[in-house]
């Protein structure tokens, strides 16, 4: 095998295969765990798809048009972007929930006490309300935030294809195109504003 190297990254070629590494981690052991997580995250629509297949067999169409349409919307879920950041940001938040509900149930919080300044008027309760109302919000801007993105995608799409329709995130995307749509939503969508606005 031979090895070539350019800064901090190095092409590996051996048995006629290449990747790329990065600090040591191949891109493609990476693309390995995406995918392992991705197809963890597609198993419940996976489940609603087969449940919507038995209810077709005993003709009941309402449950098996529901069952079908959450199922793919959860197997497609992460082929859209952003979908790594809605699965961290949904990951961080829980996690924020949980330790700031811990921490308001713990008998030792009636002893923390801020003695002056901001802190006293406003209380280590109150403070632990506005954390978990600060991860509820997270939670609700994630997936709006990505849902937002991949409309602005399909009417980039569907301009410069002269009306063409994506209707699944199978589609493969040039990655200006998702570029472009993040640009656009960030700079110029109200509930991004509002979302700065609140982080500060």
């Amino acid at each position: 095998s031979r090895q070539l190297f350019s800064g901090s990254s190095r092409q590996c070629v051996c048995g006629g295969a290449s990747w790329q590494k990065f600090g040591g981690c191949s891109v493609a052991a990476m693309i390995y765990i995406f995918n392992g997580c991705k197809s963890i995250c597609a198993l419940p629509g996976q489940a609603c798809t087969e449940c919507g297949k038995c209810c077709a067999s005993m003709n009941c169409e309402p449950i098996k048009d529901c069952c079908d349409t959450t199922g793919k919307s959860c197997t497609q879920f992460m082929d859209k972007p952003l979908s790594s950041f809605v699965f961290i940001a949904w990951g961080k938040s829980l996690m924020e929930l949980f330790f700031c509900y811990s921490a308001m149930s713990a008998p030792p919080i009636k002893n923390c006490v801020f003695t002056d300044g901001t802190g006293a008027a406003i209380g280590i309760t109150n403070w632990l309300y506005v954390q978990m109302a600060f991860a509820a919000l997270n939670m609700v801007f994630a997936p709006w935030f990505q849902h937002q993105v991949w409309e602005q995608v399909k009417n980039d799409v569907t301009q410069q294809a002269g009306g063409m329709v994506i209707t699944a995130p199978s589609t493969t995307l040039p990655k200006e195109v998702v570029a472009h749509a993040f640009k656009q939503v960030m700079m110029y969508d109200l509930g991004v504003l509002f979302y700065f606005f609140a982080l500060i």
